[in-house]
C-alpha cells in the first residue's frame, strides 16, 4: 500500500513538472499591434495598462515619465535584468519583452513595456503563461517599475 501511495505521489509530481514545461511555451501574438499590447486573459494572473479602467482585476495605470525615451527604456531594462532569472526576448527602441522565470517551479511570465514615440508614457503588460493566480506577483513587479521611474 505504501509503495502505491509513493508511486502515485511521484507520478503527480512528475506530471506537474511536465505540465509546467509544456505550458511555458511563449505566446506567438506578443508585441505591439496598432499601438496595443495583447489583451489579458480572463484569469487574474495578468495586469495591463491597456485593459479597461473598469477591469479592477487587470487594469493598472500607465507610468508617466520625464526625460528621454531611450534613457527610460534603458533604466527599465537595467532594473529588470538586475532582478535575476530574467532574459530579454526582444528589444527595440520603444518596446521590450522580458521572460521572467520563477525560482522554484519554473513558471514563466511575459513582461512587455511599450513607450510610444512622442508620448511620455510607459504602457506595460505582465502576464503568467500558465496557471490561474499569480498571487499578485505581476502587479508588484509593475509597481516596482513605477516607483523606479517616478522617484
Amino acid at each position: 500500500m505504501v509503495r502505491w501511495l509513493f508511486a502515485l505521489i511521484v507520478i503527480v509530481i512528475v506530471g506537474f513538472f511536465i505540465y509546467v514545461k509544456i505550458g511555458n511555451k511563449m505566446p506567438e501574438d506578443l508585441g505591439v499591434t496598432d499601438g496595443l499590447l495583447k489583451s489579458c486573459p480572463t484569469s487574474p494572473n495578468c495586469v495591463s495598462t491597456q485593459a479597461s479602467p473598469d477591469d479592477v482585476v487587470h487594469y493598472v495605470e500607465p507610468i508617466i515619465y520625464t526625460g528621454d525615451r531611450k534613457a527610460t527604456q534603458l533604466m527599465i531594462e537595467s532594473h529588470m535584468l538586475g532582478k535575476g532569472r530574467v532574459r530579454i526576448v526582444t528589444s527595440s527602441l520603444g518596446y521590450v519583452h522580458f521572460e521572467v522565470k520563477s525560482l522554484f517551479v519554473g513558471y514563466v511570465d511575459d513582461v512587455e513595456f511599450y513607450l510610444p514615440e512622442g508620448d511620455s508614457v510607459v504602457h506595460f503588460r505582465s502576464a503568467s503563461r500558465i496557471g490561474y493566480s499569480d498571487f499578485g506577483v505581476n502587479r508588484e513587479r509593475v509597481r516596482q517599475i513605477a516607483d523606479l521611474l517616478v522617484n
